[in-house]
């Protein structure tokens, strides 16, 4: 069953076997915003900050906090695929939760569509888990990116740190890159966020390049499905 649901700047999909998941769901992802949401009053910088700070505050906000000092970037880097990777831990049984193209789901697999292009991400495991494909661009939707590419995606297991490195890999894909310049930026991104991350994907322009382990395959979409603010 697939599920819409928006409360002020978030904007989610869900799919899930039942409509109580959905509303379990709903929950974790109000709970997680009043967190950030009370960080934000407690400390303005949390908001504003583009530099890692000191861990502080309630679960979403410490871990949000914690992977985007890994990344190098500002807390909130990581509030659209933390709150998903929240709302997941939240529930039980299978479920996909895309926040706005920040995706956590628990399951076996899954296709992950990649906007522009007609490639997804196929996943695959063996046993039931929680994984994380996070997105940022800097010609699609509303987030704060510091470079010029369709998509940069980033595979890991935990939601938080996924966002955090998807905006610090699309920071590095500067506007007049070609293939070298790109390629040479993720070689360099890559050699460092390894040690948290399983795989990259960049798009832009015509050039799709991955890093690590990432299973992409053609694939269509249909533009209905996708998540964005309604």
């Amino acid at each position: 069953m697939r599920f819409r649901f928006q409360y002020c700047e978030t904007s989610v999909t869900v799919i899930a076997d039942s409509e109580e998941i959905f509303q379990k769901v709903v929950r974790a992802i109000l709970d997680a915003r009043n967190q950030v949401e009370k960080a934000i009053v407690e400390n303005p910088m949390f908001y504003v900050s583009l530099q890692p700070i000191e861990p502080f505050g309630e679960e979403v906000v410490r871990r949000m906090c914690i992977a985007s000092k890994l990344a190098g970037v500002g807390p909130m880097a990581s509030v659209a695929g933390g709150i998903a990777q929240y709302a997941v831990e939240a529930v039980e049984g299978r479920v996909i939760v895309d926040n706005g193209g920040d995706i956590v789901m628990r399951g076996k697999e899954a296709l992950i569509g990649i906007y522009p292009v007609k490639f997804a991400i196929k996943l695959e495991f063996e046993e039931e888990r929680i994984y994380s494909v996070c997105t940022s661009s800097g010609r699609y939707g509303h987030s704060i990116s510091f470079g010029d590419c369709d998509a940069a995606v980033v595979l890991a297991e935990d939601g938080f740190v996924a966002d955090a490195f998807a905006t610090a890999l699309g920071n590095e894909i500067k506007e007049g890159f070609g293939k070298r310049e790109i390629e040479e930026a993720m070689e360099t991104f890559w050699s460092k966020a390894r040690k948290y991350v399983d795989g990259i994907v960049v798009v832009k322009d015509d050039y799709i390049g991955f890093a690590g382990d990432v299973n992409l395959v053609e694939a269509d979409y249909d533009e209905r499905i996708i998540t964005k603010c309604y």
